[in-house]
């Protein structure tokens, strides 16, 4: 029993301090072959790593676990600015239309060039978005029944009760319903109406007047356009008699189509297309929606992307923020590991190669090593020309701190003081699968 609460305080212990701080970031998974390469270069590392002594104390533990997880919520927070297909990429980009009537659009590609061997993204070559030129010749359309127009105070049906069948999609339903003494066909179209918009089934039916004294029935699909294979016909109506009064389909004229289902028709780029929907994915680029018909020949809406302003400023104080968590983390362990200073002056050293650069974007370094951002100025710099040219500085930078971070996680205790016991033979020595991290079974070494 002891020993169990003994465990359980030790577990806890553990949990509260060294466990990795929660994260539901979708960096923090990952392939079979990342994780390969990860123990890859682990062990590459510490295959001419010379044998050390480190202090084993539970500071020493909590520091080395500290700089792990700070490097890898750096390059989490890298990740999902840079090269992130659901975050936009650093300067941001926003999908414009220049005939908002004829066809809108929003940008859901990504702007960085992505392959299995830089699944980062991150150094990739940012790809160049083409932009769309559509001529709309008509929409999709849904199938529209429209029924007699019959005197509304007068009912031509005797009082009894009443079924049709109605199939929907290639799926069969049947409705019943009586008509009552003193009905009307006004009374009986309205209850319909609301029976069929009730019923869920993909249908919506109104009642519509022509001023006259006159109602009809209208009933049309929801859905738009024809599938693949599927019949012009969305829907159909008929009467099914057996004991049920008969002809009331014929009667209120509902089983008549006044306009089939029908599919957009248009040209992308001089292209004929053909969509069962008005809106659709076009090139995993754009989701684009047909809004209207070209009012003429010739007339066309052209789609493409822009720079967008608020989330080019997000995602750059996101990454400068980033940056400074780890400066600020690091500073916490100066004066109990030197280790740490070294690292804070290493990441400082990089930041600045590119400071001049990211002055001009408003991005300057203070005394403390963190970097200030004037949001006016870089928003200035964002819209200006030659903004491409401006923000890839902030790119290379972004570049050099993952590639750093990621130096720095395959082995922390390169920044810990330790005493070296023996350099190994270069150029002669092996992989150790016991040795896959120097730093690996520290946090249980005191406890086992």
């Amino acid at each position: 029993m002891a020993y169990s609460m003994a465990l359980n305080s030790i577990y806890n212990q553990y949990l509260t301090t060294y466990a990795p701080k929660k994260s539901d970031s979708r960096y923090d998974t990952h392939k079979k072959s990342e994780l390969r390469g990860i123990t890859n270069s682990m062990a590459k590392v510490n295959k001419d790593a010379p044998l050390y002594k480190i202090d084993r104390s539970p500071d020493t533990n909590e520091y080395i676990i500290g700089i792990k997880e700070e490097s890898r919520l750096l390059q989490n927070t890298i990740a999902s600015v840079v090269g992130d297909a659901e975050s936009a990429s650093l300067d941001g980009k926003i999908a414009y239309s220049s005939n908002e009537n004829i066809a809108s659009a929003v940008y859901i590609g990504q702007d960085m060039d992505t392959s299995e061997e830089n699944p980062d993204g991150i150094e990739s070559v940012e790809k160049e978005i083409p932009t769309y030129e559509i001529e709309v010749q008509s929409l999709a359309e849904s199938q529209v029944n429209m029924g007699r127009f019959l005197p509304k105070d007068e009912m031509g049906l005797p009082a009894t009760d009443y079924k049709f069948d109605l199939s929907v999609n290639d799926q069969g339903y049947e409705f019943q319903y009586s008509i009552r003494e003193g009905d009307t066909n006004f009374d009986v179209q309205n209850r319909l109406s609301r029976l069929i918009n009730n019923s869920n089934i993909g249908l919506k039916a109104s009642v519509e007047e022509d001023g006259e004294g006159n109602s009809s029935l209208r009933i049309e699909s929801e859905r738009v356009g024809i599938r693949l294979g599927e019949k012009t016909k969305v829907f159909n109506i008929a009467d099914s008699g057996e004991g049920f009064g008969n002809n009331s389909v014929d009667y209120l004229g509902i089983n008549h189509v006044v306009r089939e289902a029908s599919n957009a028709r248009f040209t992308i780029n001089g292209e004929e297309a053909e969509a069962s929907s008005n809106s659709f994915v076009l090139e995993k680029e754009f989701e684009i929606t047909l809004n209207g018909v070209s009012p003429e020949e010739g007339i066309k809406a052209t789609i493409g992307v822009k720079p967008d302003t608020e989330a080019a400023l997000e995602n750059i104080n996101n990454l400068i923020g980033g940056y400074n968590q780890f400066i600020r983390a690091m500073a916490r362990y100066n004066e109990s590991q030197a280790g740490s200073s070294h690292l804070v002056r290493e990441m400082r050293g990089i930041a600045g190669l590119y400071s001049e650069q990211m002055s001009k974007l408003g991005i300057t370094t203070n005394r403390e090593g963190t970097m200030d951002v004037d949001n006016d100025k870089l928003e200035k710099a964002i819209l200006s020309e030659d903004m491409e040219t401006t923000v890839s500085s902030l790119k290379q930078f972004s570049g050099a701190m993952v590639r750093k971070s990621r130096e720095v996680s395959l082995n922390p205790v390169s920044y810990l003081n330790k005493t070296v016991v023996e350099y190994k033979n270069p150029g002669k020595n092996f992989s150790s699968p016991y040795v896959a991290s120097a730093y690996a079974g520290m946090m249980f070494n005191s406890y086992c």
